[in-house]
């Protein structure tokens, strides 16, 4: 229908009945059709505009720079953005990002880490006041860098709308409307991220990168919510958090060249837990790794049902190199072994990313092992006899091969280590379901290295602990930095993560001393006349049949007493 504004009147129709649209005899066109003339030409002016002051707008916002501010012993960068999504982003390189559905305003707001004084920090934690005036502090300073922010993007992204409105159409007014209306748009979506921010979503985060692992750096997950009643509470927790990750900084090594650096990551026991593989993924993104080494008990039955797990490592864009723990069947070693970018070692040497790698797999074979825990002793002598024999392996490789010595040896079990004492410079190992570090083990020259349980110990007595109100086993992987040239280690970042529920990260980094001690067979730890009982030899490449591996039994209470010829 014509509205009646839009209807020709009357006087405006010819009287002999000529075309309407025919010009009268003054030579214009009807007053209905210049209205609407002048409409459509104001709606293309408004149109265009708009969308010049949007895109000048949008300029100037993207050049606002970042506001720094200090929180605690933390130098953040704030910055206000617009954005589809409404949310808080807590950026900590180079482990990820934390974000919080905080508002419903169309705005993000963005905080960068950029470092932390680890003076402060240290004094943080041993302050008896530092995180009660750090609550009172910190949500003011975060709140009023976040306004000053708001403020810049006003600012910028008003002179972006006028200036681009008044080059092109060359109109003080029109471009001053557009400023003021960029600066209305700014002040309200600031006014609704304000009126709209809810403190309970910093319970409900959402993670990227290394994070994405974690459950939460600040121990926020739903279990421990209530212990953490308000915002002020909360951010205070979470800056001493960051500041503990962050305090590792300090000791980072100075003068390393990346490039020439071999880096080597060491996971163990994972026992079933597919959240290893994420772990693994997530520090090949963020640290390049050039080779995985895993030391045993990647399962912990050696059920079919378990190796379907074990096809993760094939999807994992980094070479791995594997031996059998305790808990590791044929079938799992087999399963590995097929994957494109898998090599399990079996009493041989193999070269990876230019280190010589040895390795042989644990002789026993028993799911209900836990000779971590003491008792169970009966492999004792097959783990023995199994170090001698890689250890032989190692001197035969290294005098057929004098310029390319063994650099280091996998071995899962480390408590029977003097086959290998002396004969190489370094030995990676899991088992105890702990960490322990022994630089030139028993004055060999040898250094041994023992890590945690990358899977929290999942399948294999990682829930006992939760269900009797205790910690869980954390998660733990151990990154090694070799230097390319000489394949010394330089540095080592122990890597830790919260286990079942439990939601922390942190990163500790070792500087390793210069100095190298000379490889030294210590006294007793010389190679026996018959190293090896010959049921338990192991073919390189081949490794023993379950049937022929040691299954240790239940203990006894006490232990019996054994004669010097029997079983230890």
């Amino acid at each position: 229908m014509t509205s009646s504004e839009d209807a020709p009147r009357a006087d405006d129709v010819p009287a002999d009945g000529a075309d309407a649209a025919a010009p009268t005899d003054e030579g214009t066109a009807p007053r209905w059709t210049r209205r609407r003339r002048v409409r459509r030409a104001r709606l293309l002016q408004i149109t265009t505009t708009t969308v010049v002051a949007v895109l000048g707008a949008i300029v100037g916002l993207m050049l606002v720079p970042a506001t720094e501010v200090e929180v605690g012993p933390l130098t953040a960068s704030v910055h206000v953005r617009p954005a589809v999504a409404s949310e808080t982003v807590l950026l900590l390189p180079p482990v990820g990002q934390v974000s919080f559905d905080t508002h419903t305003a169309p705005v993000r707001i963005e905080a960068r880490v950029q470092g932390v004084d680890v003076e402060k920090a240290e004094a943080l934690f041993y302050s008896d006041t530092g995180f009660a005036e750090l609550q009172q502090s910190a949500p003011e300073t975060i709140t009023a860098a976040a306004a000053r922010n708001a403020a810049l993007n006003a600012l910028f992204g008003a002179a972006g709308a006028s200036l681009a409105v008044g080059l092109t159409f060359r109109r003080v007014r029109r471009s001053l409307i557009a400023g003021g209306s960029a600066v209305v748009l700014v002040g309200a979506s600031a006014a609704a991220t304000a009126a709209t921010f809810s403190p309970a979503s910093l319970t409900q985060p959402s993670f990227e990168g290394l994070l994405s692992q974690a459950a939460y750096i600040a121990d926020l997950g739903e279990a421990t919510a209530q212990d953490y009643q308000n915002y002020r509470s909360t951010l205070a927790e979470f800056v001493g958090q960051v500041s503990a990750l962050y305090i590792a900084a300090d000791s980072l090594p100075v003068g390393l060249d990346q490039e020439n650096l071999i880096t080597v990551l060491h996971v163990s026991d994972i026992h079933d837990n597919p959240q290893a593989y994420d772990v693994i993924a997530e520090l090949d993104t963020q640290f390049a790794i050039d080779v995985v080494v895993d030391t045993g008990d990647i399962v912990s039955w050696g059920t079919p049902l378990e190796h379907e797990l074990l096809t993760r490592i094939g999807t994992l864009d980094v070479p791995y190199v594997y031996v059998a723990g305790n808990h590791d069947g044929a079938g799992a070693a087999a399963t590995i072994a097929a994957q494109p970018n898998a090599t399990v070692l079996e009493n041989e040497v193999t070269e990876v990313a230019g280190l010589r790698i040895a390795g042989i797999g644990d002789p026993r074979f028993a799911a209900d092992d836990d000779s971590d825990a003491g008792g169970w002793r009966e492999g004792d002598r097959a783990v023995d006899a199994a170090a001698f024999q890689l250890g032989e392996t190692i001197e035969t490789h290294d005098g057929d091969h004098p310029e390319a010595p063994v650099d280091l040896a996998l071995f899962h079990d480390p408590t029977q280590p003097e086959g290998l004492l002396g004969r190489v410079p370094m030995v990676l190992s899991g088992h105890m379901h702990t960490a322990d570090v022994q630089m030139d083990r028993e004055g060999s020259g040898t250094d041994w290295l023992t890590l945690g349980s990358t899977g929290g110990a999942l399948a294999s007595g990682g829930v006992a602990p939760v269900l009797q109100g205790q910690d869980p086993l954390d998660l733990s992987a151990r990154m090694l930095y070799f230097d390319a040239d000489t394949r010394r280690l330089v540095a080592y970042d122990d890597i830790t993560m919260g286990g079942l529920g439990l939601v922390s990260v942190s990163i500790q980094r070792t500087q390793v001393p210069a100095e190298t001690h000379p490889l030294e067979v210590p006294e007793g730890a010389e190679t026996p006349e018959e190293p090896v009982p010959s049921e338990q030899s192991v073919e390189p490449g081949e490794g023993l049949p379950d049937e022929e591996r040691v299954t240790p039994t239940a203990p006894s209470s006490p232990l019996p007493e054994v004669s010097d010829g029997g079983e230890g």
